[in-house]
C-alpha cells in the first residue's frame, strides 16, 4: 500500500502517504450502466493532480530532445561555451522538474488506486456480510472462496481503471506536443507525426485483441483456482473427516492446470503484442529518421533540428504504443472484474425484505419486558418445528430492533473486546454478563483468527456477549449455553436476568429458546412453543417495502 490508513472526521478511512492524502471515493451506483466510467473518475479531483503531473513529466522527456538540438545549433556549432553552460543548466532544471512531477504523479496515482481499491473491497465485503445474505439467483451458487476472490482480486482489478485517467492523458498530451514541435520545424514531418500517431495506436489496439480475450480468461481461471483453494482450506477439517482429501486435491489440480494454461496463453499473446508494437515503433522511427535526413540534405534542416526530430520520433513511439495497449487490455480486464463486482453488489437478498415497524411494534407488544423463556410442551425436550418456523420469521423483523443471535461467533484476530463491541466499556460490561472473566488475559486477550485460541465454551460465551452488547429491543437466544457447565450456565442466566430486570433495560426483551433448567429458573416469564408461535403470528409479516409501496432494497 502506498500509505497508512487513518480515519477522518466523518469516520471514513483516508489513505495518507507523507504530505499526500486521498479521501474516500465517490463510488457510483452499481446499477448504473456507466458504472465503470464513473468508477474511473471516482477519485476526482485528486487524480487530476496525478494526470497533470504525469503530463508534465512526459512533456519534460520530450523537451529533452529539443534542448539538446538547440544546444548543438546555438552553442556547439558556434563554439560559444557560455551558451552551452546555459543549455546544460536548463537541461538539469528540466531533469529536476521531470523527477518531481513524475514522483508526484506516481505517488498520487498509487494512493488513489489504493484508496479506490480499499473502498471497493469494503463495499463488496459489507454487501457479503449483510445479514440478509446473497440470493443464488438463476441457480448460481456463491461459495465463500468465490466471494473472497471477488472481494479481493476482482475489486483490485476493477479499481485499476483509475489508471486510465492518468497515463492515457499524459500519452495523448505528449503526442500532440511532439506533433506541434515538429510542425514548427518542418510541416511535412509534423504532418507525418499527426498521421502516424493514430495509425500506430490503431495497430497496437488491433494487435492487442488476442491478449484482451486471453487476459480475461486468465483472470477468470486464476479467480476460480483461488476460490476452490479458499473453499478447500475453509472446509479442511470436513474434507479430512470424510476422507476425500485426494478427491479435493484432484479437483483443485484441475482448476490450477486450467489457470496455468490460461496464463501461458495470455503471456504468449502479450509477448506477440510486444513484438508487434516494438516492430511498428522501429519502422516508424526509421521512416521519420530517413525522411528527416532527406529533408536536411535538400531543404536545409540544421544538425540540431535533425537531432531534435529523430529524438522526438524515438520518444513519441512509446506513448503511441502504450496508449493502444492500455485501451486494449487494461479496460478489458477492469471491465471483466467490474462485472463480477457489480453482480455481487446488485444481487438480490436471500431473505425477504424486512417487515414494517408496525409489525415489529405488534410483536414486541405481545412479549413482556425482561427475560422470557420458551418451554417445552407435552414433554418435548427440543424446540418443535413450529418454534423453528417462528424463529425464522423473526429474521424478517428490522435487525436494528430485533436480533436473532447466532449459536456461535465468527471471531477475527485481535483483542477479545474488539470482537464484542467497538466501545471498550460496553464490551467489558457484556463480557461480565456472559461470565467471560475466567478467560486468561481478560478483554485484551488475543483470540486468534476464527477464535482458535479459545475453547468451544469460551467462543459461545463471547457470541452471547456480542449479542448482549448489540442491545436490541428484542434479543432472541437459541440454546445460548449448551457448551458450558451447569454452574457457569446458572451464573450467565442469573446475570442476564438481572441485566434486563426492572429498569436496567427499560422496554427491552430477551427471548430464550432453551430447555436448560437454569434459564427457566432465572426467567421472569415463560411461553410454550404454541404461545411463542402465536406471538409471532399475531402480526402481518408483510415486508416494509410492500407496505409502503416501495421496491425491494
Amino acid at each position: 500500500m502506498a500509505g497508512d490508513a487513518e480515519t477522518d472526521s466523518t469516520g471514513h478511512d483516508t489513505i495518507r502517504s507523507g504530505v499526500l492524502r486521498s479521501s474516500p471515493s465517490k463510488l457510483p451506483d452499481p446499477a448504473d450502466r456507466r458504472w465503470l466510467l464513473k468508477l474511473a473518475v471516482a477519485q476526482r479531483p485528486v487524480q487530476l493532480i496525478a494526470s497533470l503531473g504525469m503530463l508534465v513529466g512526459f512533456i519534460c522527456n520530450a523537451t529533452t530532445s529539443i534542448v539538446v538540438g538547440r544546444a548543438i545549433d546555438d552553442a556547439v556549432a558556434t563554439g560559444r561555451w557560455n551558451r552551452l553552460a546555459l543549455w546544460v543548466t536548463l537541461l538539469a532544471g528540466l531533469f529536476l522538474l521531470n523527477a518531481v512531477a513524475v514522483w508526484l504523479a506516481r505517488r498520487y496515482t498509487e494512493i488513489t488506486l489504493q484508496q479506490l481499491s480499499h473502498d471497493l473491497r469494503t463495499t463488496v465485503t459489507d454487501r457479503i456480510q449483510d445479514p440478509r445474505g446473497i440470493s443464488s439467483a438463476n441457480g448460481r451458487e456463491r461459495t465463500a472462496g468465490g466471494l473472497l476472490s471477488i472481494a479481493s482480486t476482482d475489486a483490485n482489478k476493477a479499481a485499476e481503471i483509475v489508471v486510465m485517467t492518468v497515463f492515457p492523458i499524459a500519452e495523448l498530451g505528449s503526442i500532440l506536443y511532439v506533433a506541434v514541435v515538429v510542425l514548427s520545424i518542418h510541416w511535412q514531418l509534423g504532418l507525418a507525426v499527426l498521421i502516424g500517431a493514430p495509425l500506430v495506436v490503431a495497430l497496437s489496439v488491433r494487435a492487442a485483441r488476442p491478449l484482451r480475450g486471453r487476459a480475461q480468461a486468465r483472470q477468470q481461471a486464476l479467480a476460480q483456482a483461488a476460490a476452490v483453494a479458499a473453499d478447500a482450506v475453509q472446509g479442511l477439517r470436513i474434507v479430512k473427516g470424510l476422507g476425500v482429501v485426494r478427491t479435493m486435491r484432484r479437483r483443485y489440480h484441475g482448476y490450477s492446470s486450467r489457470a496455468l494454461d490460461a496464463t501461458v496463453r495470455a503471456n504468449a499473446a502479450e509477448a506477440r503484442l510486444t513484438m508487434v508494437t516494438e516492430s511498428v515503433g522501429a519502422i516508424y522511427v526509421v521512416a521519420i529518421g530517413v525522411t528527416a535526413g532527406w529533408i536536411a540534405l535538400h531543404d536545409g534542416l540544421s544538425v540540431g533540428q535533425l537531432i531534435t526530430v529523430v529524438g522526438l520520433s524515438q520518444y513519441v513511439v512509446v506513448p503511441m504504443t502504450m496508449l493502444g495497449r492500455n485501451f486494449a487490455t487494461r479496460v478489458a480486464i477492469s471491465s471483466a472484474s467490474g462485472r463480477r463486482v457489480r453482480e455481487v453488489l446488485t444481487a438480490p437478498y436471500a431473505t425477504p425484505d424486512e417487515a414494517s415497524d408496525a409489525t415489529t411494534d405488534a410483536v414486541l407488544a405481545a412479549l413482556p419486558a425482561g427475560v422470557t423463556v420458551v418451554r417445552g410442551a407435552g414433554g418435548e425436550r427440543h424446540p418443535s418445528a413450529v418454534t423453528s418456523v417462528a424463529t425464522s420469521a423473526l429474521l424478517r423483523l428490522p435487525r436494528h430492533r430485533v436480533t436473532v443471535a447466532p449459536h456461535g461467533a465468527d471471531l477475527f484476530d485481535g483483542p477479545l473486546r474488539d470482537n464484542v463491541h467497538p466501545d471498550p466499556a460496553v464490551a467489558v460490561r457484556a463480557l461480565e454478563v456472559a461470565d467471560c472473566s475466567d478467560i486468561p488475559g481478560g478483554p485484551e486477550r488475543s483470540v486468534g483468527e476464527g477464535g482458535r485460541r479459545l475453547s468451544g465454551g469460551q467462543r459461545q460465551r463471547v457470541a452471547l456477549a456480542r449479542a448482549i452488547a448489540a442491545d436490541p429491543e428484542l434479543l432472541v437466544l437459541t440454546d445460548p449455553t449448551t457448551a458450558v457447565d451447569s454452574v457457569t450456565e446458572q451464573h450467565i442466566a442469573e446475570r442476564v436476568a438481572a441485566l434486563y430486570a426492572g429498569g436496567g433495560r427499560p422496554g427491552h426483551r430477551v427471548l430464550v429458546i432453551s430447555d436448560a433448567p437454569a434459564w427457566h429458573v432465572a426467567a421472569a416469564h415463560e411461553l410454550t412453543h404454541a404461545e411463542f408461535a402465536a406471538v409471532v403470528g399475531c402480526a402481518d409479516l408483510t415486508p416494509a417495502s410492500a407496505a409502503t409501496g416501495t421496491g425491494a432494497r
